[in-house]
């Protein structure tokens, strides 16, 4: 028998509560309320959004794993940054309110800094709801750059408005770009405009702020931006691997 129309529509609603609409009516009170699934579909369209790398899309800031690091200093550091990660998250409203972020930092590729800053991201968008942005460093020139083409139905300005104005921008890898006198403007341009509208900035780096080859300008407004927080000088990316090979091994060879 051929389902009805209502029924179909139904479906549509995981929840089984609403009409697919994300509108659940009552009929005795005349009332409407949202459903779960309007939730839902809101918490799809920000984490799609937010562009965090597929890799990394899934990662809870609990499943940072602090355990893989070589010595016990090393997993003190890595326990005090997902700590930090964790108090940010309780105390977001604060944060938000002063604009202040985090940069994370570390003098080793692989030593953790984009899994914590991508957890960190999918945690605000699930427990908070807020806007996040993740984006390389040399990702973001490119955008800027694909402005310029004639074809590009966005401009330089409306790139780098909502860049400036999503709630939380995570800006990976900030260190690695060549600081030509565009590079400097243009870095200029967006953090100097994020920090006068009080935005979050989220930062991972191979250096601390101070180091980094922007001007003064940039590197000053990063310093009152963001707090810093030290990583291991460590790359736990093969103990990672192994950890979840051997997890997929139990399972081949049991």
């Amino acid at each position: 028998m051929e389902r009805s129309k209502s029924q179909k529509l139904i479906s549509k609603c995981q929840y089984d509560n609403c009409d697919g609409s994300g509108m659940v009516v009552d009929t005795e009170t005349n009332t409407a309320k949202f459903c779960k699934c309007h939730y839902d579909k809101i918490m799809e369209n920000k984490l799609a959004f937010a562009n965090i790398p597929k890799e990394f899309e899934d990662l809870t800031i609990g499943s940072f794993m602090t355990d893989c690091y070589s010595n016990e200093e090393f997993r003190t550091r890595a326990l005090m940054a997902k700590k930090a990660a964790v108090n940010f998250i309780n105390n977001y409203e604060m944060f938000k309110e002063k604009g202040k972020g985090l940069y994370f930092y570390s003098y080793v590729k692989g030593s953790g800094k984009t899994r914590l800053a991508a957890s960190l991201g999918n945690a605000l968008i699930k427990v908070h709801r807020a806007r996040v942005k993740y984006t390389t460093t040399l990702d973001l020139l490119d955008e800027i750059k694909a402005t310029y083409n004639k074809d590009s139905a966005l401009t330089e300005n409306k790139l780098l408005e909502a860049i400036k104005q999503v709630d939380v921008l995570i800006l990976d890898d900030i260190g690695v770009e060549e600081p030509t006198s565009w590079v400097r403007e243009k870095f200029y341009n967006i953090i100097n405009g994020r920090m006068i509208s009080n935005k979050i900035t989220i930062f991972t780096s191979n250096s601390m702020a101070e180091e980094l080859k922007h001007d003064d300008r940039v590197k000053n407004r990063i310093e009152k931006m963001a707090i810093p927080v030290y990583l291991p000088d460590e790359s736990i990316r093969s103990a990672i691997a192994k950890k979840e090979n051997e997890d997929l091994q139990e399972i081949l060879f049991k």
